[in-house]
């Protein structure tokens, strides 16, 4: 159960997402995600091989709203500071971060990462986690 990502056909915010090489890339769908109460994350795996350098740091933000009209406001924000240089096959997880408890129904997610140099592209996702 713990190696398998749980997804939910549609909960998807953008595939093929380019690694944001110098700016956030702010995901094209809002997703309604109710009162999850800490049992959804937001995944982001590898579409194509992802490579980023030793001492980088991926980011992905989370932005929450009552309506899927927004307005969105932040709300909180994971980043990932990497030991070691990061090389990911397609479908292999980058990273993800717990909806907070207190998550409003509508979300939107942000993706960064500070490394010029990085390569591949991403699917953004809502997955459910292994109780």
């Amino acid at each position: 159960m713990y190696k398998h990502i749980l997804k939910e056909r549609g909960q998807i915010f953008e595939e093929g997402v380019a690694l944001p090489k110098t700016s956030a890339h702010v995901c094209a769908g809002a997703l309604n995600v109710g009162n999850n109460l800490g049992m959804l994350a937001c995944a982001l795996t590898a579409r194509s091989p992802v490579a980023v350098a030793a001492g980088k740091t991926v980011t992905v933000a989370l932005q929450h709203a009552d309506a899927g009209g927004g307005p969105y406001a932040d709300h909180s924000a994971h980043a990932v500071t990497l030991a070691d240089a990061l090389a990911v096959s397609p479908g292999g997880v980058v990273t993800r971060v717990v909806l907070p408890p207190d998550t409003k129904p509508w979300i939107k997610a942000a993706v960064s990462c500070d490394d010029a140099a990085a390569s591949g592209s991403l699917d953004v996702f809502v997955e459910y986690l292994a109780r």
